[in-house]
């Protein structure tokens, strides 16, 4: 199979958001230790708040700690764990609002602080109020829990935000889940969490509020302090998507200069007018090596010609940069498990 292949498209994890999972395995007496040397992800990372991992390392993550544990609902009872700092900036932010509906205006633009590992989308319908997230990771196990620690997570945090007195006010109606019904014993823990109705088999994944809700009063807010974090956060954003562009800008130089032979580290520094140092540095700060992004631009290239059926495999080698074709099929079969000619044959027939 490709490795990393889809590692650009799973966005990245703050660690405060894989702190939750780590401190649910601790209490489970999971050793975390070889997970974590396999994943290469240091100890230095995990002390800083600042950091992210890889969308895929967090799915590959969380997958282990999921059949370690054997725990059904182990991104549910991740939940217990929120605090402020889970959410980064963010959280720190909807501490500092007045209402909970302020609170909730905070999260889409934000979001991408703690992680962009899916989306958040508010809807209105009625008297109602739909809070939903979509989770882009592909592995269903994965997506399952980390759905169940988002919602869970959103319900205890707003509980936590609220007036002690509001606290039976601010429940939700109910929870939708997309998730198959579960037996009736762990049915019985979401409804433990949640307090509310719950329902399976649904077409999102969602929590369900009475829009009067959104003038509960929260009992920490700060105006001026909100203000200075919410500034702080745009400096934040606003830094990821430089950090973004630079690797997206990367990947452009290395495509158009494969037939030429020019797409090599030090090729792309010197058209970035950095040396290869920095332009190491700033890959890494994304969890990245060139080698990486090479990979994924080859591999995504190959695929478009090598569906162009009158290509000759040759001629494709030649396109990729590859010095003679041979290398061009060791490299694809290493990478996807079978030879060009495989991968045409298949694609075709499908």
């Amino acid at each position: 199979m490709v490795e990393n292949q889809n590692k650009l498209n799973l966005g990245q994890a703050s660690i405060p958001a894989v702190t939750q999972y780590l401190q649910l395995a601790d209490e489970l007496g999971i050793e975390i230790t070889p997970i974590l040397s396999k994943l290469r992800i240091t100890e230095a990372q995990l002390s800083d708040t600042n950091q992210h991992i890889s969308g895929e390392d967090f799915q590959e993550l969380i997958l282990e700690l999921i059949n370690l544990s054997g725990d059904q609902l182990f991104g549910l009872h991740t939940a217990k764990f929120v605090q402020p700092g889970s959410y980064s900036v963010l959280g720190f932010i909807t501490m500092n609002c007045e209402t909970l509906g302020e609170a909730i205006t905070k999260i889409q633009p934000f979001e991408k602080l703690v992680g962009d590992m899916g989306t958040t989308q508010i809807e209105k319908q009625d008297s109602d109020l739909y809070i939903s997230w979509h989770c882009i990771f592909p592995d269903p196990n994965v997506k399952r829990h980390m759905v169940d620690n988002c919602l869970a997570s959103w319900f205890t945090f707003a509980q936590f935000l609220v007036e002690p007195k509001y606290k039976q006010q601010s429940l939700p109606k109910k929870v939708l889940l997309m998730r198959s019904k579960p037996s009736l014993d762990e049915q019985s823990f979401y409804h433990d969490i949640f307090k509310c109705q719950v329902l399976y088999n649904q077409v999102k994944d969602a929590i369900i509020f009475d829009e009067t809700l959104l003038a509960l009063p929260l009992n920490k807010g700060n105006k001026l302090l909100l203000s200075t974090l919410e500034n702080h956060a745009v400096e934040l954003i606003d830094k990821l998507s430089e950090e973004e562009d630079f690797a997206l800008n990367v990947k452009q130089l290395i495509e158009v200069n494969l037939i030429n032979g020019k797409f090599h580290q030090q090729d792309i520094a010197d058209t970035l007018n950095i040396s290869t140092k920095t332009l190491q540095r700033k890959l890494k700060a994304l969890n990245f090596t060139f080698k990486f992004l090479l990979d994924e631009v080859r591999l995504n290239c190959a695929h478009q010609l090598l569906n162009q059926e009158n290509l000759p495999l040759v001629d494709i080698s030649i396109n990729l940069g590859f010095c003679e074709p041979r290398s061009f099929y060791r490299w694809f079969q290493k990478l996807t498990g079978v030879t060009p000619g495989d991968y045409r044959t298949r694609n075709k027939c499908n």
